[in-house]
């Protein structure tokens, strides 16, 4: 069961995918850039004021003032959002012209539009008048007796709403209602792998799913099963490995950066800024498949390439399973040799507390070390961060104060005295608000109760998952294949997001978040609405820049 509690954490990352947003406004324009013409009257005759149409003596400047041929507007303005923030998110925006597509706007989800005449049966799962779709459900609820309460809503009520609010109000996708089935899926247990395999032979053979849609964690082979041995686009929360990626020909898509990304930007970062000149670097990485090979490739070979030394980097063993305690006490010990000032947290959930609380008992004080981190193995959202306090108590907690995280997750914007909800988070639970059936009604002012809802951070990215599967759907065009709704997916360019950040998806990048900022740690929390009973916060503490490569 070790095993597969670890595949369960990472589904914990997909909460920080749901923190909070500040807010803006769309502007359209309306003028064409072409002054009108006037006309005055003489002085000396101001009685003729009012001009006659008959007189064209009377009016030379009319003709004057016309536009020349070349300053005609070419076609409508753009609709551009107007990003409050500036900088890195009008520069984003001005790459995202709304248009008048009916999956764009961010006054309704979506917007009613001609149906496509002469619809046919083209494909699998694409039938004249509907289209397949497969929500793959996590079942995190499954965490509450282990402490890991995820409160998230009800992700299912938000997938069938939204797909509700398209067929009942937009007439569905160019006249194709939308067919949304569901698959629930284990997160415990010895056989999870397996049962996420079945799951996609389900939602593919027996659902004929054209799209896949996660937002709860997926993990493992299932992946493969689905983008690779099957040829099915699937949209996920889920940071995947480049190797996935890359095996999954653009149809998989997430809105997480891949692992190796997550650590090379934070390696990247750091050192392109300076941070980690004249220090001396520890790492210790599980030997977990896959994550000792990550940290290796996306962050010492990267510090090793701007000439940055590691002192020590050390493999913590996990055998087989969660807890990763063989060679803790030797490996702080090499740490405290070396004489480290920076140490690198790439451990998992449950085994990081151990290795702090050995740090505190071989005499690292709070200032020694700083510690840092990336969103790998979840580390940006406040649920797995606050289990430094809540497995290792105040001493590890103190020590762990100050740690600086490099991710895209806006996680704990709300707590910040010039937060305002983002139009599109608003929009998003508006609408789920008013249409589902249960009466749920989720808002931004939730997360300042202290308990660290995130279900209206779900809603949001439900919706976004929703948005750009149904975008690709309508720009295939009026009969599609499902080859014409892939490379649609896949050559989407900018798309909205939870929290409204830098999103890109094109062929070979299809990873959206092109932006990273720094978050800060804090123990015990000084901030508003503290999380939990750990009170711990993740807040930011810097503005967004381009990430590494980007």
């Amino acid at each position: 069961m070790t095993r597969h509690l670890r595949l369960a954490l990472a589904f914990v990352a997909c909460t920080a995918l749901v923190a909070a947003a500040c807010g803006g406004e769309v502007t359209e324009s309306g003028d064409d850039g072409a002054a009108a013409p006037t006309t005055q009257a003489p002085e000396a005759e101001p009685e003729t004021a009012e001009p006659d149409a008959t007189q064209p003596d009377e009016e030379p400047e009319t003709e004057a003032a016309a536009p020349e041929p070349d300053e005609e507007p070419q076609g409508p303005p753009p609709n551009i959002f107007d990003d409050p923030r500036d900088g890195i998110f009008d520069e984003f925006q001005a790459t995202f012209d709304r248009g008048d597509n009916p999956f764009t706007q961010l006054d309704a989800f979506c917007h009613t539009h001609d149906p496509a005449p002469d619809r046919i049966a083209t494909d699998k799962g694409i039938e004249a008048d509907s289209i397949s779709l497969v929500h793959l459900r996590s079942k995190l609820e499954d965490f509450a007796a282990m402490g890991f309460a995820v409160p998230v809503g009800n992700v299912a009520e938000m997938y069938d709403t939204f797909t509700a609010v398209v067929n009942e109000q937009c007439g569905g996708v160019r006249g194709r209602m939308i067919e949304m089935h569901t698959i629930e899926l284990e997160v415990l247990g010895a056989t999870v792998d397996e049962d996420r395999n079945a799951a996609c032979i389900q939602a593919i053979e027996d659902y004929d799913g054209v799209i896949l849609l996660n937002s709860s964690g997926f993990q493992g082979s299932a992946n493969l099963c689905i983008v690779e041995e099957n040829e099915t686009a699937f949209i996920s929360t889920q940071g995947q490995s480049e190797e996935f990626m890359s095996r999954g020909g653009d149809r998989l898509i997430s809105l997480s950066p891949t692992l190796e990304e997550s650590l090379r930007w934070l390696a990247a970062d750091l050192a392109d800024r300076g941070q980690l000149d004249g220090k001396t670097i520890g790492v210790a990485a599980p030997d977990t498949p896959g994550q000792y090979e990550a940290v290796e490739a996306g962050l010492v070979d990267t510090l090793n390439s701007r000439g940055i030394d590691v002192a020590v980097f050390d493999v913590i063993g996990c055998a087989g399973g969660t807890f990763c305690l063989e060679g803790v006490v030797e490996s702080v010990q090499r740490m405290r040799s070396a004489g480290i000032d920076v140490f690198f947290n790439v451990l998992n959930v449950v085994s990081t507390p151990t290795y702090i609380l050995e740090m505190d008992t071989q005499g690292f004080e709070p200032g020694d070390v700083q510690f840092y981190a990336s969103d790998f193995n979840a580390h940006a959202g406040e649920l797995v961060s606050s289990k430094v306090v809540a497995f290792g108590g105040e001493a590890a907690g103190n020590l762990y104060n100050g740690a600086l995280i490099i991710d895209d997750a806006d996680t704990g914007a709300y707590r910040l005295e010039d937060y305002e909800p983002r139009p599109f988070n608003e929009m998003c639970n508006d609408t789920y608000g008013a249409n589902n059936p249960s009466g749920a009604n989720h808002e931004n002012a939730d997360r300042m109760d202290g308990s660290g809802s995130s279900a209206y951070g779900m809603v949001t990215t439900v919706c976004n998952i929703m948005r750009t599967a149904l975008r690709a759907i309508y720009a295939a065009g009026d009969n599609p294949t499902r080859a014409d709704i892939y490379a649609a997916l896949a050559n989407m360019g900018p798309i909205d997001s939870n929290e409204m950040l830098p999103f890109t998806i094109r062929p070979g990048k299809t990873q959206a978040p092109n932006a990273i900022h720094t978050l800060r740690f804090e123990y015990p929390c000084t901030l508003p609405s503290p999380f939990g009973a750990e009170n711990i916060c993740i807040v930011p503490i810097d503005d967004y820049r381009a990430a590494p490569g980007r």
